[in-house]
């Protein structure tokens, strides 16, 4: 599998954290160049419970996603893919969402365990969950701690992990989910600005 675009997407939540802030980029594969950005902002509706995100999150990177004009290859979510307590996280939903292939990518180990990680940029471990392989802790940067990455939807551990790594360039994330999620902040910023100027909703 080897995408031309790759459309990532991050979220990022406002001050009453009742309001979810979504922005996607899109980027050339391999270059890494933008070539779209979009956002989006939804009300929360549903409560914070680990491994349920998409709940939480779905309807808003849904609206972000459906807003791109140039047709992505692959998505990368923040979030998990099979290395979930069900093996369906967010990044499933999203990739079946849209029949596209996705990738799961977190800083936060949900399930499973994986031996030491090397503290060296490569340094990577299998993530064991119920006696099976779901993903793979991967060390971006020296003395970083690692990220975690899975397979999404019509995408395998190998792919995954490849991908991901590619679009590496020097930081935790991978290039486009760190644009998505400087973007995402970005625009809560700009958005809660604008409330606090007009006193207009963000809902």
């Amino acid at each position: 599998m080897t995408p031309r675009l790759i459309a990532a997407v991050d979220t990022a939540y406002g001050r009453d954290g009742q309001v979810v802030y979504a922005a996607a980029v899109v980027t050339t594969f391999p270059e890494i160049e933008e070539v779209e950005r979009t956002f989006c902002q939804t009300p929360v509706i549903f409560p914070y419970i680990p491994g349920m995100y998409y709940f939480r999150e779905g309807a808003c990177i849904l609206e972000v996603l459906e807003k791109i004009r140039n047709e992505p290859d692959l998505l990368m979510i923040h979030g998990h893919g099979i290395a979930h307590p069900r093996n369906c996280g967010m990044a499933c939903f999203i990739g079946l969402a849209f029949d596209k292939p996705s990738i799961g990518c977190a800083r936060k180990l949900l399930v499973g365990r994986h031996r030491e990680v090397a503290p060296h940029k490569g340094g990577q471990q299998p993530i064991i969950w119920r006696s099976r392989e779901v993903g793979i802790a991967y060390r971006a940067k020296d003395r970083v701690k690692p990220i975690y990455i899975s397979p999404g939807y019509k995408c395998n551990l190998q792919q995954a992990r490849d991908i991901v790594v590619m679009n590496l360039r020097g930081f935790r994330l991978p290039e486009p989910l760190r644009l998505a999620y400087l973007f995402a902040n970005k625009y809560k910023r700009y958005r809660e600005r604008k409330t606090a100027e007009t006193g207009e909703s963000v809902a």
